[in-house]
């Protein structure tokens, strides 16, 4: 049978980026004239982007056996989740970083595993990227990935998308997110 988990809510897709003071000067003049510019590609040409569904109050959660629905205690998906940081910035000589994208699209992901015979909530693995020590909300996660049983979905689809707003570029000091990641990223190794 097929195991189906369906997250429908916000999508984000977020970058940081060490950016020197000139850079930084600039994202701060632009502001979002920023994604007029070339900086669109700069945005995803690396792997300093996340795109994921975010981890809210009201994102509807949903798993299906087969056609049944099964059980899926999703206040484990924050407390149980490997945390996943930006890791690139976090040996970059610059001072500050520049963050960039939206997190407001709705829209759903759906994950599906084919030739499941056995259901067990505790073999789901939720790969989850904390930004709140970057944009400064409580809890901001985002899953950006999920595995079960030890292995990765089949077949993992985007749908229902319904459009975005393009946040404000912010620069961000690179200390801070450090200090604040320090302790995910040691608890990790």
């Amino acid at each position: 049978m097929n195991l189906t988990l369906t997250i429908t809510g916000s999508c984000c897709d977020l970058a940081l980026h060490p950016v020197s003071a000139e850079t930084a000067a600039r994202v701060c003049t632009l502001g979002e004239d920023l994604y007029k510019t070339n900086s669109i590609e700069w945005w995803r040409a690396n792997s300093n982007n996340t795109c994921g569904m975010r981890l809210t109050a009201d994102a509807r959660i949903e798993a299906t056996l087969g056609d049944a629905p099964v059980a899926l205690d999703v206040n484990r998906i924050a407390t149980s989740a490997a945390m996943l940081t930006q890791r690139a910035f976090l040996e970059t000589p610059e001072k500050d970083l520049c963050l960039l994208g939206y997190d407001d699209e709705a829209c759903s992901r759906t994950w599906t595993w084919h030739n499941v015979t056995a259901y067990d909530a505790a073999l789901f693995e939720f790969f989850v990227q904390r930004w709140d020590g970057v944009l400064g909300v409580r809890d901001y996660l985002v899953i950006d990935d999920i595995c079960y049983d030890g292995r990765p979905a089949d077949v993992a689809e985007w749908g229902q998308s319904q459009g975005f707003t393009f946040m404000t570029p912010q620069v961000v000091r690179a200390d801070v997110v450090r200090a604040q990641l320090a302790p995910i990223v040691s608890r990790a190794a």
